[in-house]
């Protein structure tokens, strides 16, 4: 007696919004050769295949181009082909229609929460400088802030500025002067506070050399200051007597000098 095949699961339709879901994880790009929509039409793959008993449970679907989720070789046509051609042709059609109108999506919710933390900053920063509000330049400033620093690093950095540079005149409002000169200092405070998690000494050393550029009236270059001075730390000048220079300094070329004495000093 012949005995019956195992009834193979029922494959359920994947609901659009599961389907956005996998995109956005994935950022619309196919998990094994990495092209992205629309260049290419991405399906949803199960990661175990239905017939072994995968779910459509999000954490077993993959976003992949239908180039690899095919997996197969070429199939005999039958005599009703054009029509099955025709019909394959107008659904990846709808399709790429469905994942453009997704990334569209996708893509002004991305917009949106930028337009948010720009609110945000915008709002901070005029909390800690009361009396004035950024205006168009300044959010084009903030988003473009934002590119390349996080919103915890701006943040931080508005709070060492609005402690350094803010003056308050007798409403309690920040000066005029003060809230750009603080304002515009923001992102020169984010890359320090950045470079000084890779060279500790960085935060002194620019100390030292703004030191350095107020006594010097007639001529500064600034790299050349940073270079000297961080030469001088790598031959271990400590910090304290590098202060002592850049106090005593009385144009550049003193300095200079002074620099190259001490780094043959601690040469020999």
């Amino acid at each position: 007696m012949e005995q019956s095949r195992p009834e193979q699961p029922k494959r359920k339709s994947i609901p659009k919004r599961i389907r956005f879901e996998v995109f956005k994880r994935d950022s619309f790009t196919c998990q094994y050769c990495g092209a992205s929509a629309p260049d290419v039409l991405l399906q949803i793959d199960h990661i175990k295949p239905v017939a072994d008993g995968g779910t459509n449970d999000i954490t077993n679907l993959v976003a992949a181009c239908a180039g690899c989720n095919a997996g197969k070789g070429a199939r005999n046509l039958d005599d009703s082909s054009t029509v099955k051609r025709r019909k394959a042709q107008l659904d990846e059609l709808q399709e790429r229609r469905e994942q453009l109108e997704m990334m569209t999506e996708w893509m002004a919710g991305l917009q949106g929460l930028k337009e948010q933390a720009v609110d945000h900053l915008a709002e901070y920063w005029s909390n800690l400088a009361p009396g004035r509000v950024p205006n168009e330049m300044g959010r084009r400033n903030l988003k473009k802030w934002l590119r390349k620093y996080s919103l915890h690093e701006i943040t931080q950095a508005m709070d060492v500025a609005a402690e350094q540079y803010l003056e308050f005149n007798r409403n309690g409002d920040a000066t005029a002067e003060s809230w750009e000169k603080g304002f515009d200092k923001i992102p020169a405070i984010c890359q320090v506070e950045r470079d000084s998690k890779e060279d500790p000494d960085i935060k002194e050393l620019l100390y030292i050399m703004g030191i350095v550029r107020n006594k010097c009236a007639n001529y500064f270059d600034k790299s050349d200051c940073l270079g000297w001075l961080k030469a001088a730390r790598s031959w271990e000048v400590p910090m304290s007597e590098l202060r002592q220079i850049a106090l005593r300094t009385r144009y550049w070329s003193h300095f200079v000098g002074m620099i190259e004495q001490i780094i043959e000093d601690y040469k020999a």
